[in-house]
Parts: structure tokens; sequence; C-alpha cells
């Protein structure tokens, strides 16, 4: 097997990062094909503007969109790269980014943190069927925790799966944060999995 490498997800990568999820992010056939991990931008403008359009456009609505917001940066995180193309992306960015996060939207998740606060947010996992198990998921939150030491970042967080980590529940372990020293929050049926990052001396 070749090298696994992680490096962070650029705006120049964006026909990489719509190719990895048209070929190889569900070529088992999983009900999640299409999704191009934009649900936590996805928007009920979004929603309408996708069911006003003709049906055989609407396929690729996500598609674009994700391409979009990659070319322009505002979909980030990192990705698994072997043999120069994507086998696995983690969908990592700045709390407030995230439509589906931001305070108004999810004000429980907010709950214990400071107003001024900036925190890596880790939403989801995709691994390429024939790469999972190869210990990649794993080797992405490590990236994004030292990333997020390195980038002023107060806290890191994320949303491990409550039951099998697959590409539906698609948040990764809760084994993988606790080994890390994350604390794990559970508010109503979610997890959360965050910590604190301790400053420089």
């Amino acid at each position: 097997m070749n090298q696994v490498s992680i490096q962070k997800l650029t705006p120049d990568m964006a026909e990489q990062y719509v190719a990895y999820f048209d070929n190889r992010a569900f070529s088992d056939g999983n009900e999640q094909k299409g999704c191009y991990c934009v649900w936590h931008h996805w928007t009920e403008q979004k929603e309408d503007e996708r069911s006003a359009m003709p049906e055989v456009e609407r396929p690729f609505c996500k598609r674009n969109y994700a391409y979009e917001l990659v070319k322009n940066g505002k979909l980030n995180g990192f990705v698994a790269v072997s043999d120069g193309e994507i086998v696995g992306f983690c969908n990592a960015d700045l709390k407030e980014n995230y439509f589906r996060h931001s305070r108004d939207n999810d004000p429980e998740s907010w709950d214990g943190i400071e107003l001024d606060s900036k925190i890596l947010t880790i939403v989801c996992y995709i691994v390429a069927p024939d790469m999972r198990g190869m210990g990649i998921a794993d080797s992405l939150l490590e990236y994004a925790c030292h990333y997020a030491e390195d980038n002023g970042f107060d806290y890191i967080e994320g949303y491990p799966s409550d039951g099998t980590f697959d590409a539906k529940n698609c948040g990764g372990t809760d084994s993988m944060y606790i080994k890390r020293g994350f604390q794990i929050i559970k508010t109503g049926d979610r997890i959360i999995a965050r910590k604190r990052i301790c400053e420089s001396d």
C-alpha cells in the first residue's frame, strides 16, 4: 500500500474534492452518495433553490455547491492523500462558520463556551471504502489536534457517532477522542467530544 499523508484541504483542490465524492468516497454504493459533505453548510434557502430546479439538475446541486465552497475557502478540513489521490476527508472548520452549528441554530452545543472562544469543530470523516480500517480517521483527528494547537484555537470538538462508525454515522468513535484527552459531553441524544487547548507558557 502506498503511504498516506495528511494535509489541509486548499481551494486549488476543489476539482479533486468533488472527484473524490463522485468516484471513491461511496464506491460501495452507500446511500450517502451525493452528500459532498455540505449538510452543515446547507441552509433552508439552498434547499428551496434545489427544490425549484428541474429534477434532472437536482443531483448536481450539492456537487456544484461543494465545488464553490471549497474553491472559495468556505468548506474546510483535512484530506488523506495516497498516490496523489484523496482517500479520506475530515470536515473541520471554525465552529461559527457552520450554519448548522451557529449559536442561533445550535445554542445547546455552545454551553460552557466563552463568547470570544475560537473552536475548531470536526463534523464528519469520510474514508474511501477500500482504505477503511487502516487508522486514517484517527490520523486525520491527530492532524486536526496539532492544527488547532498551532493556529491559536481555544478548543477543538467533534461529534462522535452514537453506535457504529460508518458513512451515515460519520463523526468517528468516542475512543478516538478519549485517548487524546477530550471530555465526552452528552446533550440529549447527541455526544460532544471537547478539548480545551492549553495555552503556551
